[in-house]
């Protein structure tokens, strides 16, 4: 192996360590949600710029679930006129959905600031999420919104 060759195959191992221990920091900053299904919840959503709403929804419980690794918070009915919002939760990465009637926006980890807290009796978290591009389909615009959203979920 020449010296090239050992400085290369260093680098890619320097690289590949580098990628396994930011991946596991950003898990780290994500709480594992044990499987569950839901009982009650509300969501506090204020959305503004392209679109915009301030609501308070409650949780759809039918549509909510946790599978140990998997978390889906749905909170009002996705599609709906009304506005609604929906929190995905996975080890590396959280999503956020935000709509009422056809303008919605989807936000993950990059735009993404907050905290979700999770215990035996509840999931409870806030997140700010600046400039996400929103999308109406009515138009065929792009947009962007500021989304803050307050939630609880409580389990069975």
């Amino acid at each position: 192996m020449t010296a090239n060759s050992r400085r290369a195959a260093l680098a890619l191992a320097v690289l590949a360590s580098a990628a396994t221990v930011l991946a596991a920091a950003a898990a780290a900053k994500i709480p594992v949600i044990g499987a569950r299904t839901y009982k009650s919840g509300t969501a506090h959503v204020i959305v503004t710029g392209s679109f915009a709403f301030t609501a308070d929804i409650a949780l759809n419980i039918p549509a909510s679930i946790s599978d140990g690794e998997d978390t889906w918070l749905q909170y009002g009915a996705s599609g709906s006129d009304a506005p609604n919002a929906l929190l995905t939760v996975h080890p590396t990465e959280i999503g956020l959905v935000v709509a009422q009637g056809k303008p919605s926006a989807t936000a993950g980890n990059d735009e993404c600031q907050g905290k979700l807290d999770v215990t035996p009796a509840s999931v409870s978290g806030h997140y700010a999420c600046k400039n996400v591009t929103s999308y109406d389909p009515r138009s065929g615009k792009m947009g962007t919104v500021n989304i803050d959203v307050s939630l609880t979920a409580a389990p069975k």
